[in-house]
């Protein structure tokens, strides 16, 4: 067994708009709230010790005091039951003075703490040898583990961030960032990270340190279900992390190639297969090349299909109706001389870069031939 339990979670954004959903959006947000209390649910059934919320519990500073009571009825149950709930403020909901985290609903609540200095500083949890070390979001460009060490007795410690962590060649760094380096030299038992929107994490020099991802999906670039992580610190110190699913809905993009699909009939058998009432789905089709491509009603389909998803966004890239060999564009046109170009440069590949190639030069040659007037 344990010897403290944690659940960890992060980016819930309250009061998400959602706009790209349409008339769907105020469903999901009445879901984030319900996903969010669902949290609260799993916290209190496996006992937990600890609630992290690791930044962005709110879409914006100032979220209404609709949403402000919602999130306050929420943890006060957490409090009612001695569990702690500990909060750093994020990029979406950075501390203000009279802000969300300024109101008296959340202030008057016994056991919760909310970091408000950019400073990484400490919070003795009372009653668990625990120093919880977080700071809020400053957007200074800063990383507050950089030559961080805890002085303080306590048996355990964790840290808790709504930050980047910088890769080199991909993430250079963000208004707050960590790198792997000072991760593993913080000396913690724990590293609780919010603001990327997606499962990820790993040991660093014996610390591990994970973001959870929203527990509900915010976005069609929001990848897999919506989880927090369960976070068992041993005596020895040791962490143990698992995902555990709390969000309803799948957010999907979905990239699905014409020329294998076998036509627009294809097409509807294979979105007819993945409906489900808890997916917003947005699939693009790609290399829709032949005569009954051309006729087809993207936006028709998309009507018919709509009711048995979530939500449903269809696109269909133009295609071809006719060949596009040499011989159909003249040498002495723009077309003419953009193919024989392209034919050159594409004479030593193959494989997926030949492939991509021939969709450029085929949508190329759509554009240049009057969007499907001519030989195409």
């Amino acid at each position: 067994m344990p010897d403290l339990r944690i659940i960890h979670t992060a980016d819930v954004h309250l009061g998400a708009p959602f706009l790209f959903l349409g008339r769907k959006g105020k469903e999901q947000r009445e879901q984030l709230k319900a996903t969010f209390a669902r949290v609260v649910d799993l916290a209190l059934a496996s006992q937990a010790d600890l609630v992290i919320i690791a930044g962005d519990l709110f879409d914006r500073p100032y979220p209404g005091a609709e949403l402000v009571g919602e999130a306050a009825y929420q943890i006060g149950r957490l409090s009612r039951e001695g569990i702690w709930t500990v909060i750093v403020p994020g990029t979406h909901d950075a501390w203000r003075q009279g802000g969300a985290y300024d109101h008296p609903a959340l202030r008057s609540i016994p056991n919760l703490h909310v970091f408000t200095a950019e400073e990484f500083t400490p919070f003795p949890v009372p009653g668990l040898d625990l120093a919880v070390y977080g700071a809020a979001w400053s957007g200074r460009r800063v990383n507050p583990l950089q030559g961080f060490r805890p002085r303080d007795g306590f048996r355990r410690r964790i840290g808790v961030l709504h930050a980047s962590l910088r890769i080199p060649g991909k993430v250079e760094e963000d208004g707050v960032w960590v790198d792997r380096e000072s991760i593993a030299a913080s000396g913690l038992h724990y590293m609780a990270l919010g603001h990327w929107h997606s499962l990820s994490g790993r040991e660093e020099g014996g610390v591990p340190a994970y973001y959870p991802g929203p527990p509900e999906p915010l976005g069609m670039e929001t990848e897999g279900e919506g989880v927090v992580l369960s976070v068992g610190l041993e005596e020895d110190g040791r962490a143990e992390v698992k995902p555990l699913k709390v969000g309803r809905r799948r957010f999907v993009g979905l990239r699905l190639d014409g020329a294998l699909l076998g036509g627009p009939e294809g097409l509807y058998g294979h979105l007819r297969g993945m409906a489900d009432p808890d997916l917003a789905l947005r699939a693009r089709v790609v290399r829709a090349w032949g005569e009954e491509w051309s006729r087809f009603d993207a936006g028709k389909l998309e009507e018919e299909l709509s009711p048995l998803f979530f939500h449903l966004a269809l696109e269909v890239e133009p295609g071809f109706s006719r060949s596009w060999e040499v011989e159909d564009f003249p040498e002495n046109t723009v077309a003419g001389r953009f193919l024989r170009l392209a034919r050159r440069e594409m004479a030593g590949l193959e494989g997926e870069d030949l492939e991509v190639a021939e969709e450029a030069l085929r949508l190329g040659l759509f554009h240049l031939a009057g969007g499907g007037q001519g030989p195409c």
